[in-house]
């Protein structure tokens, strides 16, 4: 076989790095090789690379293209990798560009196959088992292989920076993996959650990156130099671990972090003829622990068998030491250091407890020991050792005999049996390794039995690949494969009057449950409801945001992905994804992630007929659809005319059915309604609203905004309405009901365009200012706009104080000119912000004094409020800023926080709402998650009614649901018969009407609102 003139010297290249891999493998142990880790310099690899492509324009990817020569072509890949930024799909045709090559289908298998091979030969890493992986399994391979590629740098930097406020390197290795894990899942970066599934790299990189030190990790220098250099490079990366490392450096020096806890590790071995397994011996495995410990000297004892310091480095870096005589695990002193002051604290940070409890493996082989919060499944085997003497566990009667050396006793067993011993050793047993289960009520455990309430489905959710899932009754031989189930997959059990069996089986292992219904006395919850505000949605409300949809699931396991569908005459116009933390939960259509879906519906042709619908769908829980007509009450507009047919002409010919004309008009500086000149359909330079000529609501809720508005920003504001305290007008001043009706006509009303509907948003917010005046009064106006002026949060109100005493403004800060004030302002409130979290001290409302660390916090968020407005400047082509160097004492932070705290607290409205105790309730309450139902009866709860009738409730429940209509969805007011009463009565009550509003408020900024007045909580 013939072969192009590079192959000689790529079977060179392949030499030299099979040497280099095969030395890294014999230092590392079962650690994985990344072939990342070539330790070429980069001309050496742009060479090979050259090599690689010229080979492959030849001859292919094909593995019998490749002879002795296939690692620079996985190097090569590699590198690819390492580089590659994308969703997943455009990972080959930049591999094609790189090697000047065209990558096939069959190309990628060969490059998978030759990953594979690769790892089983040299020990290199293989994919994790994320659904990232999963969906991406080709080049999953290249990508893991590349160690830290560049699409997770900034993301890392970014989970790095947060993990430095909140102790950093200071944490020991469980506490600084688990912090780093939790950050980086509210980043929403699936690719830094994969890459963080190597838990020891994940360490070793991020304690190297936050401290500077390379030559501290454990990876390979060159390769390690090589990734900071490239974080280094990207100014986004470089700034936060700068401030990270500041941060790091300005913390109060504390004692050195001690090590993690050895682990016991049990030798088994098959044993000869009819003996069973044998327990071999005893082996203790150090932890992985930081430079920091690994340096100290100490000299390392095992029952009179001394070590060289050296050794003790080696433990602490993961080596294994074998314990010949097994019996001195069970001593108090088997294990001990001397030679440094702080070897009591090493030491007892290092030894383990006594060995117990071991993982069992019928193949034998070494054993893991069970420790804290590890979990264990009944049916599994395990593996219990103990010392031979009075009062030592007794052994379970179904248990199998381990031999084991005198004075030593040993048996394997069944998980439940073991219960005492579990509990000892802090391990917790679980009820499913393979599923998790929930159902709309209370499931009942015993044993392997389910009993969920009768006439309720089972929700049933993989917590493995490939799960196969059958059904059939209990104590039969055979049973139906009913599903094969992916990770994370959720499947419905239907009801059963009678008991099920569910067998589950996936990668060897099988758990059959008993399902039996329980009767229940009452009738069980629906497993997923989803709500919409109005009830009887339209497009118009749709395109104002006016649209609300709620979801309420007692079934739900953990986070939860909305999609909303945007459908018109059948056909998808928009769709979008929305991820919930949890249910319930409720969407607002304002909100900015659904402007797409606004301006699609804006979109549609005016003159072609269409019928539009909102589809809900919620994977594995159901779908929601939601017709959205474009006129409700059975009105429909006539396309690109000034006027509406009946829906119940229909059946007749459309070109003789009656035409409706405008009855009603207003103009924006005119916005109550009154009688039109049906003709005149020009709105001048401002806005003019349409009503059909029909009576009653089905007009109002009918209207059409037209004109321009040509000084959008500077449109003017319309005469201040003479509103009378009466529902029907008085004395030449308007009524309640006026103002409500053209409330309910504007709010309702569609618009034509963008600007049009901000105008038409203008006239309802000044048309509720007018109803504002009559119920709540002058001083509850002037409330509003005074808190509109307020910091909204208490990381706002201490960044206007930092600055304005001194803590972050004055000589010894950097200088910044008065228009780039704003700019660090909204960089120190999230800073702050950032800080009251980490410190634990943003809920408190008075508290014991700041501790010096809790005030290095709070330093560290000026500097990096500065870096940060610094890049900026530095992105607008300015000089950047000198480096900032707070360095406050915490008595002056603590006068501002507890100067910010009271300004929070001295809400505009806490007089205004009166008796206090009501104040107080509302206030505390968060309404994120309240549905309607939930505000009146928030809201009754705390109301003290201003009759004196015993039993009579002048302001009850129904006058409580209309206040909060009128401000959340006023057309939903007017079709409440007695609207006008309930009004009268909250005219006579004003500290009712003023409740009712502030509620009203603050579901608005649950809602996260775009318009009206926004409360912060």
């Amino acid at each position: 076989m013939m072969f192009g003139p590079s192959l000689e010297l790529l079977r060179q290249f392949d030499s030299a790095l099979l040497a280099q891999f095969q030395a890294l493998r014999e230092k590392r142990g079962a650690d994985p090789v990344f072939l990342i880790e070539h330790g070429m310099e980069p001309e050496g690899m742009a060479e090979m690379v050259r090599l690689v492509s010229a080979h492959a324009r030849i001859e292919g990817l094909a593995a019998v293209r490749w002879p002795n020569a296939s690692l620079p072509l996985a190097c090569a890949i590699t590198e690819t990798g390492y580089g590659y930024r994308g969703t997943g799909t455009e990972f080959w045709p930049r591999l094609s560009r790189d090697l000047g090559v065209a990558v096939t289908g069959a190309d990628r298998l060969a490059v998978r196959a030759l990953f594979e091979r690769l790892s089983q030969r040299l020990g290199t890493p293989r994919p994790h088992q994320s659904d990232w992986a999963r969906n991406y399994s080709n080049i999953a391979w290249p990508i893991r292989n590349a160690l830290a590629p560049q699409e997770i740098h900034r993301p890392l930097a970014g989970a790095l920076g947060k993990l430095a406020q909140a102790g950093g390197l200071a944490l020991d290795d469980d506490e600084f993996y688990r912090r780093l894990v939790g950050i980086a899942g509210g980043l929403w970066s699936g690719r830094l959650s994969d890459w963080l599934e190597d838990r020891t790299l994940a360490i070793g990189l991020g304690r190297g990156l936050l401290s500077g030190e390379e030559s501290g990790a454990w990876l390979e220098p060159r390769a390690l130099a090589r990734i900071a250099r490239d974080i280094r490079m990207d100014a986004e990366c470089r700034q936060v671990l700068r401030q990270a490392r500041r941060a790091l450096r300005s913390a109060p020096r504390k004692a050195p972090p001690l090590p993690a806890m050895a682990k016991w590790l049990a030798s088994v071995s098959g044993g000869e003829g009819r003996r069973g397994p044998v327990l071999d011996r005893l082996l203790l495995q150090g932890p992985r622990a930081s430079e920091g410990i690994v340096s100290q000297s100490a000299l390392l004892v095992i029952k009179g068998q001394p070590r060289s310091p050296s050794f003790l480095r080696d433990f602490l870096q993961g080596a294994v030491l074998e314990i010949p005589d097994i019996t001195r695990a069970f001593t108090a002193d088997f294990l001990q250091i001397s030679g440094d002051q702080e070897s009591a604290d090493l030491l007892a940070a290092l030894t383990p407890a006594a060995p117990s409890l071991f993982r069992w493996a019928a193949s034998g082989g070494l054993l893991p020991a069970l420790g804290r919060d590890d979990v264990v499944y009944p049916g599994e085997q395990l593996l219990q050792v103990s010392q031979d003497r009075p009062g030592s566990p007794a052994k379970p009667a179904c248990a199998q005999d381990v031999t084991c050396p005198t004075g030593v006793l040993a048996w394997v067993a069944e998980a439940t049996t073991c219960r005492t011993a579990l509990a000892e050793a802090g391990v917790r047993m679980a009820g499913s390794q393979l599923a998790e289960f929930a159902c709309a009520g209370r499931v009942i455990r015993e044993g392997t039995r389910l009993m969920p309430p009768a006439d309720t489905p089972l929700f049933l959710r993989a917590l493995c690949p490939a799960l196969e899932v059958s059904v059939g009754k209990p104590g039969a031989a055979g049973a139906t494969l009913a599903a094969v189930m992916a990770l994370g997959d959720v499947a419905i059990l239907p009801p059963s009057d009678s008991a099920v069996a569910l067998h589950l089986q996936a990668a060897g292992q099988a758990e059959t449950w008993e399902i039996i219904p329980r009767p229940e006395e009452a009738a069980a919850p629906r497993a997923f409801t989803c709500s919409a505000r109005p009830t009887q949605p339209t497009l118009a409300d749709l395109r104002s945001g006016a649209l609300v949809l709620s979801f309420v699931s007692p079934v739900a396991l953990g986070p939860v992905t909305v999609q909303i569908d945007l459908i018109r005459n059948g056909g998808e116009v928009a769709q979008q994804q929305i991820a919930l933390s949890g249910l319930p939960a409720r969407l607002t259509f304002a909100a900015p992630d659904f402007e797409e879906m606004r301006s699609a519906a804006y979109q549609a042709s005016e003159v072609e007929e269409s019928w539009w619908t909102l589809a809900a769908k919620v994977p594995g829980m159901g779908e929601f659809v939601f017709p959205l007509p474009r006129r409700p009450d059975a009105l429909d507009r006539v396309p690109g005319q000034i006027a509406w047919r009946s829906e119940e002409d229909e059946g007749e010919d459309r070109a003789d059915a009656a035409i409706i004309q405008p009855g009603l008009s207003a103009r924006a500086l005119a916005p109550l309604l009154g009688l039109g000149v049906a003709t005149d359909t020009e709105a001048g330079d401002d806005i003019r609203l349409y009503l059909p000529d029909v009576a009653g609501l089905q007009a109002l809720r009918a209207g059409l905004t037209v004109g321009k508005v040509s000084l959008f920003a500077r449109s003017a504001r319309p005469t201040t309405l003479a509103v009378a305290r009466a529902v029907t007008a008085l004395d030449a001043k308007h009524g309640l009901d006026t103002l409500c009706e053209a409330l309910v006509a504007w709010h309702s009303a569609e618009a034509s365009s963008f600007l049009v509907d901000a105008r038409r948003q203008e006239i309802v917010a000044f048309l509720e200012d007018g109803l504002l005046l009559a119920l709540c009064g002058e001083a509850w106006l002037d409330a509003e706009a005074q808190h509109r002026r307020r910091p909204g949060s208490l990381a706002s109100q201490m960044a206007e104080g930092a600055v304005a005493h001194g803590l972050a403004a004055g000589p010894e800060f950097p200088e910044i000119a008065p228009e780039d004030v704003p700019l660090l302002h909204g960089a120190l409130t999230w800073r702050l912000g950032s800080a009251l979290h980490a410190g634990q001290v943003a809920d408190l409302e008075t508290g014991p004094a700041l501790t010096e660390d809790e005030a290095a916090l709070f330093d560290t968020a000026v500097d990096a409020a500065y870096a940060d407005l610094s890049a900026t400047l530095e992105q607008r082509g300015e000089p950047a800023l000198e480096e900032s160097y707070a360095g406050n004492p915490a008595e002056r932070w603590q006068r501002l926080l507890e100067r910010s705290r009271i300004a929070q607290a001295q809400s505009p409205f806490r007089h205004l709402i009166l008796p206090e105790t009501r104040w107080e309730t509302l206030q505390a309450t968060s309404y994120a998650r309240l549905s309607d139902d939930d505000l009146v009866s928030l809201l009754t709860r705390c109301h003290m009614d201003i009759s004196r009738t015993a039993g009579i409730d002048w302001t009850g429940p129904h006058v409580l649901r209309s206040g909060l209509m009128l401000w959340l969805a006023p057309a939903l007011l007017l079709e409440t018969e007695a609207w006008r009463d309930h009004l009268a009565r909250l005219l006579s009550d004003r500290h009712t009407a003023r409740a009712v509003r502030y509620v009203a408020l603050r579901l608005r900024q649950a809602e996260g609102a775009a318009e009206g007045k926004v409360l912060h909580a």
